[in-house]
């Protein structure tokens, strides 16, 4: 996508995230009725308004964190980019240790550094060569 836009002030997100889910409705709505009179996947609506927010809420989140990684690439690479999302692994056992009170072994911690460490790395590495 950097590649063949170039600048990302050409690049309108909202517009491009709004095509991005209109393509996949054209595409995939069909599908739905069809799985449903086969069989194979029965649809129904959430039954209670707490399953509706939880919906709407992973929708926003999602969403925005779209939006962001989309940003993010067109800011940087697509290498540091999807290193960075690896960073995610670290991160949610941090969440765990506050949220559960679960911990993990040290050659979790050891991968988790490793994890880390490359992505400051390959961050180093994308600045030296602009």
């Amino acid at each position: 996508m950097k590649k063949k836009v170039g600048d990302e002030a050409r690049v309108n997100m909202p517009l491009f995230f709004g095509f991005v889910g209109l393509f996949n409705t054209i595409c995939l709505l069909p599908g739905f009725p069809i799985m449903h009179y086969l069989g194979v996947e029965v649809f129904g609506l959430p039954p209670t308004r707490r399953i509706w927010t939880i919906i709407l809420v992973n929708s926003t989140v999602s969403l925005v964190s779209d939006m962001c990684w989309a940003y993010a690439m067109l800011l940087t690479s697509p290498l540091v980019v999807t290193v960075g999302l690896s960073l995610t692994i670290p991160l949610s056992l941090i969440g765990q240790m506050i949220l559960n009170g679960q911990t993990s072994s040290g050659l979790y911690w050891i991968g988790a550094g490793i994890v880390f460490l490359s992505f400051l790395f390959i961050n180093y590495e994308s600045k030296q060569q602009d």
